[in-house]
């Protein structure tokens, strides 16, 4: 990785640290992995099924610990992190997992105002943000749908949703246009694009050439767990 392809450290929002992470009982899903990531970045994290993609994002979301290594967020080791800090730490960052992880029961509704309802949000302003987002998505007849009555790819725009809802200064997106048509990863793209332009960091994982091959954004690509390759094509802070 050249120093050219990275943000300074100072400015970094997220710092690791040469972090590997090993399952039980030899398998060694990322090896000393070093990526800073800038404020209000977009990067698009490749690589095939098992590179280690997923694995990057849940250390990332506090779903699982390096077995080696550092991980800073605005500054702060996030393995020292613990209750009230952890908490408020997760706050910051929009996850839309890879297995939507939905409340299948509940309508489309329900489950994007949740996000917003667990932070005591006025009620008027979730309204508001939860069908502008489903209009950006193009989900607006699905509003009282339940979870489990929607198609896959229309499950996935609702956890996208979801992760978006709170304009989190970071979101994580974990292969968010696998179940969409050409027509429905545009609208998904066109709302990263406009979080990213109002300052969001926005890490995408995806094996999707098409969402990343002409974009202006950092491509940075994972093979068998290592950090293969930083394409810089135009960043700036």
């Amino acid at each position: 990785m050249t120093s050219d392809t990275a943000p300074p450290i100072d400015t970094a929002l997220i710092d690791i640290v040469k972090v590997t992470k090993t399952y039980p009982p030899d398998i060694m899903a990322l090896d000393e992995v070093s990526l800073a990531v800038g404020h209000g970045e977009m990067i698009f994290l490749t690589g095939v099924s098992g590179a280690g993609k997923t694995t990057l994002l849940k250390l990332l979301c506090f779903l699982e610990s390096p077995t080696m290594g550092l991980i800073e967020m605005d500054k702060k080791d996030i393995s020292k992190l613990s209750g009230h800090a952890l908490q408020k730490m997760r706050q910051h960052i929009g996850v839309a997992y890879q297995d939507f992880r939905l409340l299948s029961k509940q309508t489309v509704y329900q489950n994007i105002a949740l996000a917003m309802e667990v932070r005591y949000e006025n009620p008027k302003k979730i309204k508001q943000r939860v069908l502008e987002l489903l209009a950006n998505l193009g989900l607006a007849d699905k509003i009282h749908t339940p979870t489990s009555k929607l198609s896959r790819g229309e499950q996935q725009r609702v956890s996208i949703a979801r992760a978006c809802a709170n304009k989190p200064p970071l979101i994580l997106a974990d292969e968010p246009t696998g179940n969409l048509d050409p027509a429905a990863t545009s609208l998904v793209m066109d709302l990263f694009n406009r979080l990213h332009e109002e300052g969001t960091t926005i890490i995408i994982a995806t094996h999707d050439q098409a969402i990343w091959q002409k974009s202006s954004h950092r491509i940075v690509n994972l093979e068998n767990g290592k950090l293969q390759e930083i394409i810089k094509v135009n960043f700036d802070l």
